[in-house]
């Protein structure tokens, strides 16, 4: 598999982690479940959101190469 065909894998990997942990950590906290659920799955949202922004700046990069 081609860097570009697996960097878009990966971002798609990491929305779907974000959407998945964005509503755990919504629903968490709308509940006011358990403080440490509650933190623990924003902090996943926060790391993964990071993640991507990692991922989109490799593509941005990519692109300016091919231009």
């Amino acid at each position: 598999m081609n860097k570009q065909s697996q960097l878009i894998l990966d971002m798609r990997h990491v929305a779907n982690d974000l959407r998945d942990y964005g509503h755990l950590a919504y629903h968490n906290e709308l509940h006011d479940l358990n403080d440490t659920d509650a933190t623990f799955w924003t902090e996943e949202v926060e790391k993964q959101m990071v993640k991507m922004m990692q991922l989109i700046k490799r593509y941005n990069d990519q692109v300016k190469e091919l231009v």
